[in-house]
């Protein structure tokens, strides 16, 4: 990179700069205890701005169902980002305007920039990636690179654009300048001190393959915008369109996206947005128009029947309250499980939940309540899930999710970890005209796979979602809020725990017949579960200077558990001791711990927890889920000798062996 001429440009007098409010807000926005009171007191102190912000958020691009008024209001119906995109939006516009770009195509830039932002925006709706609105903002910024180029280098520059498409303006500065605008626009985003992702997906929104970390998924859907845009501006936008195609297959295979309708969708919501920001765009295509360009007229109506019957058939599969799949599709994918496993061998899990007491919410708050507490519902699980399966309404408050490949244990903790994300935070029901702002919601979750017991077992698939079923019926008998897993002997289903058990456990105890060989009270090798290298170096190179023990390191919670169910099945023992780390990726210490005990192992072993902070604060959980002692890794490092001897000395489990 040409370093004299970015660093010129970058440091050019004459670049546009943010507006103290719009700078005041990023910096608030980095904070995350500060008070939302706050944020909007500073919005509304540029009245100007503010009424900018009302006047779109009351607009049909939102389709609020009720009128907002107040900053802090616009916050509670449509969340933060979705005001902070706005008020960049505008202090973007403002600050360019403001800036002498005569010579340069502003009619051009703004026109591609709001099709990308809406586009990008509308692709991220429907991907449900997890804020539209950064990726809304990321879109917005993501050429004020080349108004930065042209502020400081004038002709030059128009030089380099002048006479090419702008999908191949990069190849051209990298060529004559040394530097593209994105990166330039990403540097730019940097001493704006806009968040780290928004630089990311400005910096890469034309080679999101040479991003290798960073929110990705934000940096595609930025990318997928800018090419919608590109396709809505050239002569013949037939090679976009099949651009766009390929990429959307490409990185989001399990999406389906319509053209026609999303260039319909996005020519419309640009108009409105640039009369909402008071921004010249010329004249927007015609979408049919544009379609005819792209393909030979004597497929059109071929095309057009063939997108009918698709849209047909995916409404026949499709929860019309939900937008997730219905019980029809599945039905079909739980038959496809089945006959894959039939066929292959290929396991598979399925979890069943409802929402508990969802009865009183429709007769307390009513129906509309009810609605907006099943779509989220979905909203919640199919995040939680992602790719790894499928998220359907099976019926009334009923969810089904069906898990390809997983096993009982990996779909035990998955169920937690949907429970725990419903169970988390309140859900937002201000959008509703009764019932109060927020409201508390849990689900009751049943497990079954194929290797929850023995597989001849299933000789068709509503078996194993009748299965999972029982587990729900447990749950609910079992306090509500928590996950049940089904076995062959019904434990975990029609009886008691074997150990205490608390809202939000996973209960299993399919291994409760299985015998594992007996210790002599003799610690020879150790278990060592461990993320972190550089500990798990220190604590084994520790061990083998002042002991024989051996220490057989795992390097994940995953492999701990799946060497648990691989040491019941073997009949073997895992180790003599068990050293695990609470903060693993993922699958926590906890959750080793309750695989750990679920298989009958803590009857024999002992389990010991390192943290990273004071034990005492998670004694009581340690405590009630029967973990043998908790106990810091700076603590149990410097006092080796004595954790030596705790480890091998007799305990009251090896006593009673």
């Amino acid at each position: 990179m040409n370093d004299k001429a970015f660093n010129d440009v970058l440091n050019c007098p004459s670049l546009p700069s943010l507006p103290a409010v719009a700078a005041k807000l990023i910096e608030l926005t980095g904070d995350p205890n500060v008070q939302m009171s706050e944020i909007a007191k500073t919005v509304q102190q540029d009245q100007a701005l503010a009424g900018k912000v009302l006047k779109t958020v009351n607009s049909s691009y939102y389709g609020l169902p009720n009128r907002c008024g107040s900053i802090d209001r616009a916050m509670g119906y449509l969340g933060l980002n979705t005001v902070k995109s706005l008020v960049l939006g505008f202090s973007l516009v403002e600050c360019t305007n403001q800036s002498d770009n005569e010579g340069f195509d502003l009619v051009s830039h703004w026109r591609r920039t709001l099709m990308g932002a809406t586009a990008s925006r509308t692709l991220a709706q429907m991907f449900r990636l997890s804020d539209k609105d950064e990726v809304f903002t990321a879109a917005l910024f993501q050429d004020m690179g080349m108004l930065a180029n042209f502020t400081a280098l004038k002709d030059q520059y128009l030089g380099v654009i002048s006479g090419i498409e702008h999908g191949n303006v990069s190849d051209r500065e990298q060529d004559e300048l040394g530097f593209t605008h994105s990166k330039m626009g990403a540097e730019l985003a940097r001493k704006w001190s806009l968040p780290d992702n928004i630089a990311d997906a400005i910096e890469f929104h034309h080679a999101p393959d040479r991003a290798n970390d960073g929110d990705i998924e934000m940096i595609r859907a930025v990318s997928l915008g800018t090419q919608v845009a590109e396709a809505l501006c050239v002569e013949n936008p037939k090679a976009a369109i099949r651009k766009i195609e390929s990429k959307t297959r490409e990185w989001f295979p399990k999406q389906q996206i319509d053209i026609e309708e999303l260039f319909e969708e996005v020519n419309e919501s640009s108009k409105e947005l640039a009369s909402l920001f008071n921004t010249e765009i010329g004249e927007v295509k015609d979408v049919q128009t544009l379609m005819a360009q792209a393909q030979d007229r004597g497929l059109e109506h071929q095309i057009s029947m063939q997108r009918q019957t698709e849209n047909l058939e995916r409404e026949a599969f499709t929860d019309g309250l939900t937008q997730i799949p219905n019980r029809k599709e599945f039905d079909k994918l739980i038959n496809t499980a089945y006959s894959s496993q039939m066929s292959s061998g290929t396991p598979f899990a399925v979890l069943f939940f409802d929402a508990d007491k969802f009865k009183s919410v429709n007769d307390t708050h009513g129906h509309a309540v009810g609605d907006a507490v099943l779509i989220e519902l979905a909203n919640r699980t199919t995040k939680t899930v992602g790719s790894e399966g499928t998220v359907c309404r099976y019926g009334g408050e009923e969810f089904g999710v069906i898990l390809p490949g997983y096993g009982t244990i990996k779909a035990a903790m998955m169920a937690e970890r949907v429970r725990s994300e419903i169970a988390s935070t309140p859900f937002d029901i201000r959008n509703c005209d009764e019932g109060p702002d927020e409201l508390p919601v849990t689900v009751s979750i049943g497990v079954s796979a194929v290797d929850s017991g023995p597989a001849d077992r299933l000789t068709k698939p509503e078996q194993i979602v009748s299965e999972a079923d029982e587990g729900v019926y447990a749950a609910k008998a079992a306090g509500r809020n928590n996950v049940q897993v089904w076995s062959p002997s019904g434990i975990g289903v029609k009886q008691a725990p074997s150990q205490p058990d608390t809202a939000g456990s996973v209960t299993q105890s399919e291994s409760s017949d299985i015998v594992i060989p007996e210790g002599d009270g003799v610690v020879r090798e150790i278990l060592l579960v461990e993320d972190d290298a550089m500990a798990a170096t220190l604590l084994i190179t520790l061990l083998s200077r002042k002991t024989d023990i051996k220490v057989r390191w795992l390097k994940s919670g995953d492999e701990a558990i799946e060497l648990f169910k691989m040491s019941i099945q073997d009949q073997t023992r895992p180790a003599d001791v068990v050293v695990c780390d609470l903060n693993l990726p993922c699958v926590n210490g906890f959750d080793v711990y309750r695989s750990f005990a679920g298989h009958g192992l803590n009857r024999q072993l002992p389990f010991f927890l390192l943290t990273a902070h004071a034990p005492e604060e998670i004694e009581a959980e340690a405590t009630a889920l029967g973990i043998t002692q908790c106990v810091t890794k700076m603590d149990f490092t410097k006092n080796l000798g004595k954790w030596i001897k705790e480890l091998t000395k007799p305990t009251e489990l090896t006593k009673a062996a």
